[in-house]
């Protein structure tokens, strides 16, 4: 039996033996250092601050147990009723490998990005069986490493000034990386064939990873599971950091969110770094369910996301990299109540209500995306998948062209859409995390982390022998990538690569006898034509008073929570969900009104320079004078009527502030 000490450059370590006896396909055996640091605690004046390398330690120091999840909501992040420990020493990373790996020194090793909405879960929450059983043992033979990484405001947050540290929980697992590659060998692994794997928002912070001029080379492989691809901006979480810090009592209120001073911002960081964890994480949780305001995506920073990502993909310029991506048929479905019977007769107006909230935040020419929007979803019922058209599928093959451009592999699946849109004789024993998946509405299967049950096991319920036989093959899938590069899972069945003109993917379902139904082409094709050819996008960043960028659910949920009298946002309660409705509803109204005086002033200069040598000769200049007449009037009254929406909405912001003390 393989030594349970081990010796990396900082001291030496000690995990466990562990078996994985729960499958009917027999026991396997692991190694597994479980809460290896990584990097520097992030305490004290850490805090907020980039990683630094860790700190060596004499003796031997016990590595057998799972460490404390990063500083996040327990409840949320364990989800078994209890919660579990937190920390902001919480940087650490676990390792599971073999005797066989320990002596060959040669084997693959996949590096997994925990998801959780960039707020919560933890490497903690992976069952470290399951992971043993899927990729460790059945002579697949793959290092496996789970890390932490810092969340909410801890990982993502940023004031409105220059500060040198943004986007900190990204250069946490550059760290890991780093780490991996570093010390991997003594494990068994091979620094040079690392997959780099996320399901969710860690498949978004994946693909941040690897869109990166920071990480060329670190990795080799990465593995995307429904990654909603989020429209990122430069101001992406200072208006909830700040609110956060006025809480704390670390930021004057009336400040507001102007840009702060370079000495304003040490001050203001200085005394965030002086509190206690966990009053920040409470002002945090506060201000998601109790205000307007937002944690979200990381920001552009210019250093670790140097460029929005649409620009990244179009240009080419990301750091390509062999690449296996896929979707679920429902994943989050957040358009869905549109096609409930009780709301047909508002369905028309409500399409259009959101397709004019996309095109007037984030399209050049808002009212031909606004138009173009509403046509097609309202076409064949389509609105029930209209948020998932922009958030997963149209991203998965934007992402997927631009990395087959290059001399690298992509292949891409789809989870079982027959089954569900076509009602073909193909249908799997899905019987795993059930209600865990429908909090808020009815979706229907497979939703978004329905097949991430059989490959790292989240929120697994019980299975029935079919789950077990599903959990084999499926996972096996990902070992291969994970070993050769190449998903196919068999011979007799080839999983053909990606291109951009037949849109190759592999459909996965299971009959009764766990047949497949293979490659397909023209993945999700008439969406992603749609969003592909709807228009330019506008990257200006105008947002509503309360937000600082897009996202589908933040606009969906105030819409729903509206229309039902209920929250359907989250966890915001419903009268701040409310509250959003209406502000973005105002917003909405001043972007068009802003709109319609561009598009004037572009018709009477168009005309005045038209009539200019015409009536300048006919009646010296009058008609130009009158066109002057009629162009300053109509802009008058535009920059009046804005003012005022402005100042009202304003108030009503302003209401909100208070509400929050």
């Amino acid at each position: 039996m393989a030594n349970c000490k081990e010796t990396i450059s900082v001291g030496e370590i000690e995990g466990n033996h562990l078996n994985a006896t729960y499958s009917p396909f027999g026991n396997q055996s692991a190694i597994v250092f479980l809460g290896i640091p990584y990097v520097e605690p992030p305490l004290g004046y850490l805090r907020f601050k980039k990683p630094r390398p860790p700190i060596s330690w004499d003796g031997v120091r016990e590595t057998k147990e799972y460490k404390a999840a990063c500083m996040s909501d327990p409840l949320r992040t364990y989800k078994n009723g209890v919660g579990g420990p937190i920390s902001e020493d919480c940087l650490h990373l676990n390792v599971f490998t073999n005797r066989y790996c320990m002596e060959k020194k040669t084997c693959s090793v996949m590096i997994i990005i925990h998801g959780g909405g960039l707020l919560f879960e933890s490497a903690a929450a992976f069952n470290p069986e399951i992971l043993i059983n899927n990729f460790v043992g059945q002579s697949r033979n793959i290092v496996v490493v789970s890390t932490n990484y810092r969340l909410g405001i801890f990982g993502f947050g940023q004031l409105n000034g220059e500060e040198e540290h943004q986007n900190v929980a990204l250069f946490d697992i550059m760290e890991a990386v780093k780490w991996v590659r570093r010390e991997i060998k003594n494990f068994g692994g091979d620094k040079d064939r690392i997959t780099l794997a996320g399901h969710s928002a860690g498949a978004a912070l994946t693909v941040a990873f690897t869109n990166s001029p920071l990480t060329k080379g670190l990795i080799h492989q990465q593995i995307v599971m429904s990654a909603p691809i989020p429209n990122l901006s430069k101001q992406s979480n200072f208006k909830g950091t700040t609110r956060v810090a006025q809480i704390v009592g670390c930021l004057e209120e009336v400040v507001g969110f102007k840009e702060l001073s370079r000495r304003e911002m040490r001050r203001t960081y200085s005394c965030l770094r002086s509190k206690p964890a966990q009053s920040i994480l409470d002002a945090q949780l506060y201000v998601l369910k109790n205000s307007t305001y937002y944690f979200g995506a990381p920001h552009v920073d210019g250093q670790f996301v140097a460029d929005y990502a649409d620009h990244l993909f179009a240009a080419k310029s990301i750091y390509p990299v062999n690449t296996l991506i896929g979707t679920t048929t429902a994943e989050l479905r957040k358009t869905q109540f549109l096609t409930d019977p009780k709301n047909s007769e508002k369905k028309s107006d409500l399409v259009k209500n959101i397709c004019e909230h996309i095109g007037y935040e984030l399209y050049k020419i808002p009212e031909q995306f606004s138009k173009q929007c509403h046509n097609y979803y309202m076409a064949q019922d389509h609105s029930q998948y209209l948020s998932d058209d922009m958030e997963f599928y149209s991203q998965a093959a934007l992402m997927a062209d631009a990395h087959s451009s290059h001399n690298t592999k992509v292949f891409l699946y789809s989870w079982n859409p027959e089954n569900l849109k076509q009602k073909c004789s193909y249908s799997y024993a899905y019987t795993g995390a059930g209600t865990a998946y429908r909090k808020i509405f009815n979706e229907p299967s497979p939703h978004h982390s329905e097949d991430l049950i059989y490959v790292f096991g989240t929120s697994r319920g019980p299975f029935t022998p079919k789950d077990y036989e599903i959990e084999k093959v499926y996972s096996g899938v990902f070992a291969s990538f994970v070993n050769s590069g190449d998903p196919s899972p068999s011979e007799e069945q080839p999983w053909l690569q990606y291109t951009s003109e037949k849109k190759e993917h592999f459909l996965i379902d299971f009959d009764e006898k766990l047949k497949m139904p293979g490659m397909r082409e023209n993945y999700y094709a008439d969406s992603v034509q749609f969003w592909s050819s709807v228009g330019p996008k506008s990257f200006e960043e105008h947002w509503s008073p309360s937000l600082d960028t897009f996202h589908i659910t933040n606009l969906i949920g105030p819409i729903a929570s509206h229309l039902e009298n209920r929250s359907m946002d989250f966890d915001k309660t419903f009268e701040f969900a409310d509250a959003m409705y209406y502000e973005r509803e105002q917003f909405l109204k001043e972007m068009k009104s802003k709109r319609r005086v561009e598009l004037e002033y572009g018709d009477l200069k168009e005309k005045r320079i038209d009539l200019r040598a015409g009536e300048t000769k006919s009646n010296g200049g009058g008609g130009i004078n009158i066109l002057l007449v009629i162009f300053a009037g109509t802009l008058l009254a535009g920059i009046l009527y804005i003012a005022f929406t402005h100042c009202c909405l304003h108030y009503k912001t302003r209401k909100g502030y208070q509400l929050l003390k």
